[in-house]
């Protein structure tokens, strides 16, 4: 049996092979040849076991012997991979299903299409560099969801470098009732296609009665479609009727950009929301930045540090920076920048800020009023060497947001070492972004936003009009 190693190092054992072109009737023997391979993904999984890697050759795959459920487990040390032969030339159309019992699994370089929901339930599982695209157009569906109201296992769940497109479903990424679901570099755009009745919730990526889950240089974009109820680019949210709680969910480095409805960042609920932490954030060309609360819900321990957040040019249709209507409120929000916008801050106390051309402007310890266009702020995600920002925030520090480099040590779990940290390596150009640009922007109807620009990368570099540092 062949020996190798999976992408992010854990051990492995034979490796197997499907094509369109081949045949089911070879025995998995001869499928550990890559000339000789099982022609569907039923019966390639039929001869996995733990350690095992699963080859796909490129193509289309359809019906349902190719539908990704049913899949064997691998175990500690020796995850199952199940991966394109060549990343992004491989199209699985027939949904993704997996079970509250999955577990230790990789899928790598592979583009789910379909217009069902895509399901992840079990615990150790690994998304590197997929595409998830589409969704139903009405019910309480999404593109795709990890949890479920039925079991209450789902945990330690990895998503990196993947992104998620196309019309139709209520959330592009939904973590319900999950815990410790890391989701580090990806790109999201809500294309519409999804109505109802009712007034549901939409938005881009959601924590939903999920605990310890983190989104890390997540980019959410070009939501500026028709919406129903259009939440924000970033929701979590606690919903009393349903199980598990919503704490210490975190999000480090992400950037929710042109989105003209709805906020950057909501946190809501019936309940209590605790323990979130916001770090490095750009909330741009957004109806507000951030919206904590509403009715009976608890927001308590929030902590916000380097935030930019505003609006290109300002206009009657933007409200606020930073709102809440909480029954309880504990948070400090530090090191922001809030411009062209209506109030900074409504029930929001700021310190260290700058607050520039908006209609009303907080008092606060360490305000600023000067304009960041002139004084720092000439990409959305840094601030420069040098510049008025850079030290005007609390203890000398930066004021603004600081999305330089990659947050989370490649391949990590929530709480793993070095699964949070910043890791020195440079953020932009933005990991994949020719095949994001190819995947993204090829559907019609889509030439806007960065489709319509040269790269994901030029794009939100040059949104403050002063080019882009990187070639």
């Amino acid at each position: 049996m062949e020996a190798s190693f999976s992408a992010i190092g854990e051990s492995v054992g034979g490796t197997y092979y499907i094509g369109s072109s081949g045949n089911n009737a070879n025995s998995c023997a001869a499928a550990q040849v890559s000339g000789t391979p099982k022609q569907t993904l039923q019966a390639g999984l039929a001869c996995l076991v733990a350690g095992d890697t699963l080859v796909i050759r490129d193509g289309t795959y359809s019906g349902a012997a190719n539908a990704v459920t049913g899949l064997p487990n691998g175990s500690a040390g020796k995850y199952i991979t199940i991966k394109a032969e060549n990343e992004g030339n491989v199209i699985l159309t027939s949904g993704l299903s997996l079970a509250h019992t999955n577990a230790y699994l990789i899928f790598q370089g592979l583009r789910f299409q379909d217009t069902n929901g895509k399901t992840i339930l079990g615990n150790h599982l690994k998304f590197f560099r997929n595409e998830f695209k589409g969704g139903c157009p009405s019910g309480n569906c999404t593109n795709t969801t990890i949890g479920t109201n039925d079991f209450n296992d789902t945990a330690d769940i990895l998503l990196e470098d993947n992104w998620f497109h196309g019309s139709g479903g209520r959330y592009k990424l939904l973590v319900y009732n999950a815990n410790r679901v890391v989701v580090r570099r990806g790109v999201v755009r809500h294309d519409g296609g999804w109505t109802d009745d009712k007034g549901d919730p939409e938005a881009g990526v959601t924590f939903y009665n999920s605990s310890d889950c983190s989104a890390q240089n997540v980019l959410i974009i070009d939501n500026d479609r028709p919406y129903r109820s259009w939440q924000g680019a970033f929701y979590s949210v606690y919903n009393s009727a349903s199980p598990n709680a919503n704490r210490n969910n975190s999000w480090y480095g992400n950037v929710a950009l042109n989105s003209p409805v709805g906020g950057g960042l909501r946190i809501d609920g019936n309940g209590p929301v605790t323990g979130a932490i916001v770090q490095d954030m750009v909330m741009w060309d957004t109806e507000f930045a951030a919206g904590f609360g509403s009715g009976a819900s608890v927001i308590s321990g929030l902590t916000m540090n380097r935030v930019t957040a505003g609006n290109t040019v300002r206009t009657a249709q933007e409200t606020a920076g930073f709102v809440q209507f909480a029954t309880t409120y504990s948070g400090t929000v530090t090191n922001t920048i809030i411009a062209n916008t209506g109030t900074d801050a409504i029930g929001v106390p700021l310190t260290y800020f700058v607050s520039f051309n908006n209609s009303s402007t907080s008092a606060g310890t360490g305000q600023l009023t000067y304009s960041p266009f002139t004084n720092g702020l000439s990409y959305l995600t840094r601030i420069e060497e040098g510049s008025p920002l850079k030290t005007a925030g609390l203890n000398g520090g930066q004021i603004g947001a600081q999305i330089v480099n990659r947050i989370g040590t490649p391949g990590t779990l929530q709480g793993e070492a070095g699964w949070n940290t910043d890791t020195g390596t440079a953020l932009w150009p933005y990991p994949n972004d020719a095949r994001i640009k190819k995947e993204m922007c090829t559907d019609p109807g889509v030439a806007r936003g960065f489709c319509a620009s040269s790269s994901l990368t030029g794009y939100i570099m040059n949104y403050l009009g002063n080019g882009s540092p990187y070639p």
